[in-house]
């Protein structure tokens, strides 16, 4: 909750705790394990009038009110041409989200009142399963695959997680 508040005391238009923060620790809670940021605290916007420099200006207020945290800042704005160039602009945070790479990232959190919301564009039971696989915009060519199959082999999940089924590999 701690982290919610604190994206929430940044102001930021759509502003979420997503990705790799929420999915580690889902995954370290059903599997017994103790909840630690081993990584990146994702922190997502979306918000067309701030200039893409504005992420380090963000970066610097959290990492100075929460020093323990290894933030990373993205307004999700720019973010469409990641993996390609020609993919369409993102419209929302939500849309952003929806096109992580694979399903159980494709998750999102935020305050409104006080009340936890999620941002669950493929729904939330891979991600409580423990099943792994791409987003359909990533199943429709090899291209598209590879990306995917380089993440998996790059992240090592099934080492951490024995239990994943990760599909598509």
């Amino acid at each position: 909750m701690t982290i919610l508040q604190l994206i929430q005391d940044c102001h930021l238009k759509q502003g979420a705790l997503a990705a790799g923060s929420i999915r580690n620790t889902v995954w370290q809670v059903l599997s017994g394990q103790p909840v630690m940021f081993n990584s990146d605290i994702d922190v997502v916007f979306f918000d067309p009038e701030r200039p893409a420099s504005d992420d380090l200006k963000i970066y610097q207020q959290l990492t100075d009110k929460a020093p323990q945290y290894q933030w990373q800042i993205k307004n999700e704005v720019y973010m469409a041409h990641y993996n390609f160039d020609k993919d369409p602009e993102f419209t929302s945070v939500t849309d952003a989200i929806g096109h992580f790479v694979e399903v159980p990232t494709c998750i999102g959190a935020f305050l409104d009142e006080n009340q936890i919301k999620l941002i669950a564009p493929y729904g939330v039971d891979d991600l409580i399963n423990f099943r792994c696989s791409p987003i359909p915009y990533y199943r429709q060519d090899a291209k598209h695959m590879a990306i995917y199959q380089q993440r998996m082999a790059q992240k090592q999940w099934h080492q951490q997680w024995p239990k994943l089924q990760i599909d598509g590999i």
